[in-house]
């Protein structure tokens, strides 16, 4: 049995309290950093207040793909660097060995780089020496609205629905109705995706009513990638038969033709004229050969889309008492004997459609004096 002097065991203390207070002098600074997929991450370490000699710089790395530690780089003095375990030319070293810098930059970052970086100075005579930088991955959203064709009538349907894919973290998806806030309603779902990014839907739920077609909304993406929120307009997009025909002429007073406009959705695949129950043109647009009795008789425009068909109705009238050209709708003063004969035409037409087709019809009367 050795017993130590007391003042050897004094000694020995405080050589022990100053190499610890030594080592909390030096100090490895590294930073916390995030970057996005694709882009390149530069990780930062430094060595301060330390006069011993440096012998390499080892980096080492635990990440969603490879969660055991292992060393991927070491730099040694002159600069002088060796990649291992695969990483290869997408790890660079951007430090400066003599300044005890050993800061790297990783390119092409993918979800699975994500994870605990180590920085390891390897010092003598005090050893090694390090740090853990934390790199986190995210993944900007892929955003699109996809619009829907819903038929009217239809009481819950989906109108539209806007898409944030393959985000990391999730994508904040929402809707700005405007004054359709109290008539729509909205569903998002979140669905997380084999490499980790989450993609989330919202939908865009409605009765579909014929008012709603052509109306504005707006879909809102936030995301920590983005600079800003981003907006996507969208229109609604309502299907529905033809519920008018309205007939016009190109001119007040020397007209040369005549149009039918249709409200549908979609415009008509079809518009026709018949003349006396006989087909007498295709098109929209009714032309007038001359402005004789010859051209007299009834017309129906008669549009149509894949959901249905409407009906209307144009007589034309043309005589020669005078000069002068008129032409207007039912209770015309001028041509009330005409019209009282012509409205009972009309009548038993409708009658008859309305019987078998239930076809939606508009008239309009037109007497020419020449």
């Amino acid at each position: 049995f050795t017993r130590w002097p007391s003042w050897e065991v004094s000694q020995h203390h405080f050589n022990l309290r100053l190499f610890l207070w030594y080592l909390e002098l030096l100090t490895v600074i590294g930073h916390d950093t995030t970057v996005i997929y694709g882009e390149n991450a530069t990780l930062l370490c430094q060595l301060t207040k330390t006069d011993d000699d440096l012998t390499r710089i080892i980096w080492k790395k635990k990440t969603r793909e490879k969660p055991e530690e292992d060393a991927f780089f070491v730099i040694r003095q002159g600069g002088k660097t060796e990649q291992r375990n695969g990483l290869e030319d997408r790890v660079q070293f951007i430090g400066n060995f003599a300044e005890k810098n050993g800061s790297i930059q990783l390119l092409r970052m993918r979800l699975l780089d994500e994870g605990i970086y180590t920085c390891t100075f390897n010092l003598y005579p005090s050893g090694p020496l390090e740090t853990d930088i934390n790199v986190t991955v995210f993944a900007r959203p892929a955003v699109n609205v996809r619009g829907e064709e819903p038929v009217a009538g239809s009481l819950d349907m989906n109108l539209a629905s806007c898409f944030a894919s393959n985000a990391r973290p999730p994508a904040e998806v929402m809707w700005r109705l405007g004054d359709l806030n109290n008539s729509l309603r909205t569903i998002t779902n979140h669905t997380v995706n084999p490499d980790g990014t989450v993609t989330v839907v919202s939908y865009l739920l409605g009765a579909t009513f014929k008012h709603l077609n052509k109306k504005n909304v707006q879909c809102m993406v936030k995301h920590g990638t983005l600079k800003e929120e981003l907006v996507l307009d969208y229109t609604i997009n309502i299907h529905y038969p033809p519920a008018s025909v309205v007939i016009i002429p190109d001119s007040s007073t020397h007209a040369k033709e005549f149009k039918c406009i249709v409200d549908s959705n979609p415009e008509p695949t079809s518009c026709s004229w018949t003349r006396d129950n006989t087909l007498y043109y295709e098109g929209n647009k009714l032309p007038v050969p001359k402005w004789s009795s010859d051209f007299n008789g009834l017309y129906i425009c008669n549009a149509s889309n894949q959901y249905g068909s409407s009906l209307g109705s144009l007589y034309v009238n043309v005589h020669t008492e005078s000069s002068t050209i008129c032409w207007g709708l039912f209770g015309f003063v001028s041509c009330l004997a005409v019209l009282a004969a012509v409205a009972g035409v009309i009548f038993k037409f409708k009658q008859r459609v309305w019987s078998f087709c239930n076809y939606n019809i508009q008239y309009l009367i037109l007497n020419v004096q020449l």
